[in-house]
């Protein structure tokens, strides 16, 4: 089972470019119809500006968005080519303009909003809900859901994996609150769409497969495949019983 995850989050993630500009008249995102009123957004795929600073991808966001789109049946927004703006800190952008477009249109009720973080913050997960104004009334199942998960990976897990505390989650971490003071994708969809909203953020180990040679971070890498097999079943769980809550 891990392996062909595995393999199947590798081809996924061809389909993103991270340094290529997006061909002349095509969008640096795309997006995906799905079956259920839950999008999964993930902006940060590829390579982005910032305050007209460059800002690396977040590898295999892009693939995980697809991924949940394959077998959940998620509508996904993630992009695909360079951007020239940043589409999640931006107060206006274009990829926000096509987010409201598929929420209107699509009856949307619930964006989570898919990041990647380094391993340096020592933890494997972290939740942003503006400290619980983008989702109050999903926010108690929400924790559950991840804490239940959590427990039972708790059990059995490798020396190597607890030094990595994937095992362990912060709920609007200083740095990953959701946007209670910039212009996140998370309340954009809470706060101008009026749809309830999550910012997920996953650790390298528990998302990047293995570092692609045009990847802007250069020294090689590879994730651990049990705790990205066990970020994929949490992420399907959430849309699971937020599926079966809105």
């Amino acid at each position: 089972m891990t392996a062909s995850l595995l393999d199947r989050l590798m081809d996924l993630e061809t389909a993103v470019s991270y340094t290529t500009p997006p061909p002349e008249g095509e969008r640096p995102f795309t997006y995906q119809a799905g079956d259920l009123p839950i999008l999964i957004s993930a902006p940060h795929a590829t390579v982005h500006q910032r305050r007209q600073r460059e800002k690396g991808e977040e590898e295999f966001t892009g693939a995980l968005a697809q991924l949940l789109a394959e077998t959940t049946g998620v509508h996904t927004l993630y992009s695909c080519y360079r951007s020239m703006d940043d589409p999640n800190w931006d107060r206006v952008s274009p990829y926000k303009t096509t987010l409201q477009e598929i929420v209107q249109s699509r009856g949307i009720r619930f964006v989570l909003d898919l990041h990647g973080m380094s391993n340096r913050h020592r933890f494997g997960l972290a939740l942003g809900t503006m400290n619980g104004r983008s989702c109050p009334h999903f926010e108690p199942l929400i924790l559950q859901t991840v804490k239940e998960q959590f427990q039972q990976t708790s059990q059995g897990t490798a020396k190597s994996y607890e030094e990595l505390r994937w095992n362990h989650f912060v709920l609007n971490h200083a740095r990953f609150t959701g946007g209670v003071a910039n212009y996140t994708v998370t309340r954009f969809a809470a706060e101008q769409l009026g749809v309830p909203a999550l910012q997920i953020e996953l650790c390298s180990s528990a998302r990047v497969v293995e570092r692609r040679p045009l990847s802007q971070w250069r020294a090689p890498f590879r994730g651990q495949p049990d705790a990205i097999h066990q970020a994929v079943i949490l992420l399907q769980s959430l849309v699971a019983v937020l599926q079966a809550a809105i």
